[in-house]
C-alpha cells in the first residue's frame, strides 16, 4: 500500500512539473509576443511620425477629446477650439462642409475617415493635406478611441497640377501645330490626333480612334500600309516612311507620308508611338506629271529620230556604195544631221563611195552649199569618195553665182549618173 502511494505521488509530481514547464513556455511566448507587439507599435508610430506631419486622436464618440499637439502648432488653434467639429474652422471655406460630412459619416458607420483638404497655417497660407483616421476597436467590439494622421501633400499636388498644366499646354500646342500629329498605344491603336491630322486625312478625331482611320485609306494601299505598320509596332523601328493615299470625303485622293517613333518607359518598354503625316500630294502630282512628261519626251524623241532618219535616209546600193537622197529644205539642224548620218554610215560600213543626191532640194544657197562641202570633206577624211548628184542648171548657176568652191568634189546631173560613176570608181579600186 505504501509502495502504491509513493508511485502515485511520483506521477503527480511529474505531471505538475510538465504543467509548470508548459506554463513557463506559454509565459515566455506571451512575453515574446508582447515585445514584438510593442516593437511593431513603436515601428508603426515611427513610420507615422516619419510620414505624417500631424497625428491626432479623439474619444470613442468622435466629438470630444480631440487632441493633436502638431495640429495646434501648425494652425494656431487651441485644444478647446478643436472639439466637436471646431477643427474645420482651420480648413479652407470650400473644403469645410465636405470634410465635416466625411468625418461624421466615418464615426456613424465606424468606417475609415479618408479626405483631402486645404489647411490654413499660422501665417495664413493654405497647404494641401491628406487626412486618414480609423477606430481603435477593443476586444469586446466596442470603439476605444479614434486615431489618425494628416500628411502634407502640398508639394505633391503642386507638382501634379504643374504636370497637368504642362500636359494641357503641350496638347494645346500639338493641336495647333501645322503638322499632322498622332499618338497610339503600345499595340498601335490610335489614341489621339490633332486638328491638322484630321484636315489632311479628312477623318474626324472620333472616327480615327483605334483602327478607324484604316477605313479612309485607299483600298489599293490598305494591305501595304497595315503590313508595314504592324512591323513597326512589333519591332519598334521604322527604316522608311510609309507613303499612301487617303480617300477624302469629297471622293478625291490625297497622298501622305507617315513616320512614327516609339515612346518608351524608364525600363525601355514601348508604351506607345507618336508620329506625323506629311501631305505629299503636290509632290506626288509633280512626280506623276514629270513621269508623264518624260514619257511624252521619249515618244517625241523617238518620233524626232524617226523623222530624222526619214529626212536623211542612207541607202546602200552595194556593200561599197551608199547614197543619201535629200528632199525638201536643208536647214542648219538638218544639215548637221546629214553630216552625222553620213559619217556614221561610212564608218560603220566601210563604204568606198557616198552619193549625196540633192535632186529634191529646191533651194541651194551658200549655207546649204557650205554644209554639203563640210559633209564631203569629212567623208573623204574617212577614205570615201563623195559624189554630189542632182545638180540642175539653175542649181549650178546658183552655185557659180554664189562663188561656192567645190574643188575636188565630183558632181553629176542625176542620181543615175552618179551611181554609174560610183560603180566605175569601185571597179577601179578592185
Amino acid at each position: 500500500m505504501d509502495l502504491e502511494t509513493t508511485d502515485s505521488n511520483a506521477d503527480e509530481m511529474s505531471a505538475l512539473r510538465e504543467r509548470i514547464a508548459s506554463l513557463e513556455a506559454r509565459v515566455a511566448e506571451l512575453e515574446r509576443e508582447r515585445h514584438e507587439f510593442r516593437m511593431s507599435a513603436e515601428q508603426s508610430q515611427a513610420l507615422v511620425a516619419a510620414v505624417a506631419k500631424i497625428s491626432w486622436s479623439t474619444n470613442a464618440d468622435g466629438t470630444s477629446g480631440l487632441a493633436s499637439v502638431e495640429w495646434c502648432a501648425f494652425t494656431g488653434q487651441t485644444v478647446d477650439e478643436l472639439q466637436g467639429v471646431g477643427w474645420v474652422d482651420a480648413l479652407h471655406p470650400e473644403d469645410r462642409a465636405r470634410a465635416a460630412t466625411a468625418w461624421l459619416n466615418a464615426v456613424g458607420t465606424c468606417g475609415i475617415f479618408n479626405v483631402e483638404f486645404r489647411l490654413r497655417s499660422r501665417d495664413g497660407v493654405y497647404h494641401q493635406f491628406w487626412s486618414i483616421g480609423v477606430p481603435h476597436v477593443l476586444e469586446d467590439g466596442s470603439i476605444g478611441k479614434w486615431v489618425g494622421c494628416c500628411v502634407d501633400v502640398n508639394e505633391q499636388r503642386q507638382m501634379e497640377r504643374a504636370l497637368r498644366r504642362s500636359e494641357e499646354r503641350s496638347r494645346s500646342i500639338t493641336m495647333r501645330l501645322p503638322l499632322a500629329v498622332f499618338e497610339t498605344d503600345a499595340e498601335g491603336r490610335i489614341t489621339f490626333v490633332n486638328d491638322t491630322w484630321s484636315t489632311v486625312t479628312g477623318v474626324p478625331a472620333r472616327e480615327a480612334s483605334g483602327e478607324g482611320w484604316i477605313r479612309a485609306v485607299h483600298p489599293d494601299d490598305v494591305s501595304h500600309v497595315v503590313e508595314r505598320w504592324l512591323e513597326i509596332v512589333k519591332t519598334g523601328e521604322q527604316k522608311h516612311t510609309i507613303d499612301f493615299r487617303f480617300r477624302l470625303p469629297d471622293g478625291s485622293l490625297r497622298w501622305v507620308s507617315g513616320r512614327a517613333v516609339p515612346m518608351r518607359s524608364a525600363d525601355g518598354a514601348i508604351e506607345g508611338f507618336i508620329g506625323t503625316l506629311i501631305d505629299i500630294n503636290d509632290r506626288q502630282q509633280a512626280e506623276e506629271l514629270l513621269r508623264e512628261t518624260m514619257s511624252q519626251k521619249e515618244i517625241i524623241d523617238a518620233q524626232r529620230q524617226r523623222l530624222a532618219d526619214l529626212s536623211t535616209p542612207l541607202i546602200p546600193i552595194t556593200d561599197r556604195i551608199l547614197t543619201m537622197p535629200l528632199v525638201g529644205a536643208l536647214d542648219p539642224e538638218r544639215a548637221e544631221q546629214v553630216l552625222t548620218t553620213l559619217l556614221d554610215g561610212v564608218s560603220r560600213t566601210g563604204a568606198a563611195v557616198a552619193i549625196l543626191d540633192i535632186t529634191g532640194v529646191a533651194v541651194v544657197d551658200t549655207q546649204v552649199a557650205s554644209a554639203l562641202l563640210r559633209a564631203a570633206q569629212a567623208a573623204r577624211l574617212l577614205g570615201a569618195e563623195v559624189i554630189l548628184s542632182g545638180i540642175r542648171a539653175e542649181v549650178a548657176q546658183t552655185l557659180v553665182g554664189l562663188g561656192a568652191e567645190f574643188g575636188g568634189l565630183v558632181t553629176t546631173g542625176s542620181l543615175k549618173t552618179g551611181i554609174d560613176r560610183a560603180m566605175k570608181s569601185v571597179s577601179r579600186l578592185r
